[in-house]
């Protein structure tokens, strides 16, 4: 799965995005990659040998499984960060740009099936813009530092015994945010800038005027 990720995502020339649909999957996909790359790039490296036989016992398939949902949860909130970041660089009008980015985060998370160890995504979606809040009262922060904030929860639902990952938590977390200032460049690379600002000021003024805001759409 993860070398299928590797060729859409970084594979070959690509169309701009120029929408907030489009942004919206930009979002998914990379919060997969990222979260997948981290998790289990470590989980094979410390396994090594054992990994192919942890591979067929049922309890860590398991704890695999709710590492990788909940990794994504949490990495999803850096990267709507790392976006939020990029857009403000851009111009985007800020008053809604945390409500526009959390909108983007929400339809990113729900692209995917609540998990079983899961009521809903809700609580996720809560604190992604309750951030997004707070990052957007100060000065865009280094890309490069956004992956502190995520880095605990990620180590902390690792499927590796703590005994065996307890001088771990600096080798995850810098793993963690050089993937996303990787994502803050796929951004500049891939993302049509000022159409996507256009489609977050045209949303602002539809909003003033008392007109319906277009959803996000497609890509």
């Amino acid at each position: 799965m993860l070398g299928t990720l590797l060729t859409s995502l970084f594979g070959g020339r690509r169309a701009r995005i120029t929408t907030l649909g489009g942004l919206a999957e930009f979002m998914a996909a990379r919060t997969a990659f990222v979260s997948q790359k981290v998790t289990l790039d470590y989980c094979r490296a410390r396994a090594a040998l054992h990994w192919q036989k942890l591979l067929g016992e049922e309890p860590f398939l398991r704890a695999l499984e709710y590492c990788r949902w909940e990794a994504y949860a949490a990495v999803l909130g850096d990267v709507a960060e790392v976006v939020q970041i990029y857009l403000r660089r851009a111009g985007a009008p800020e008053p809604p740009l945390p409500e526009v980015v959390g909108d983007l985060a929400r339809a990113a998370l729900l692209r995917h099936p609540v998990p079983s160890h899961r009521e809903s995504w809700d609580e996720v979606v809560d604190a992604i813009r309750a951030r997004l809040q707070r990052a957007n009262l100060a000065a865009p922060r280094p890309v490069h530092l956004v992956g502190t904030v995520s880095a605990p929860r990620v180590f902390e639902v690792l499927p590796i015994h703590g005994s065996v990952r307890r001088h771990d938590r600096e080798v995850v977390t810098n793993s963690l945010r050089f993937l996303l200032v990787r994502v803050y460049g796929d951004l500049e690379q891939q993302v049509d800038g000022p159409a996507v600002v256009a489609a977050i000021a045209e949303g602002a003024e539809a909003t003033e005027t008392g007109s319906a805001a277009r959803p996000i759409a497609g890509p």
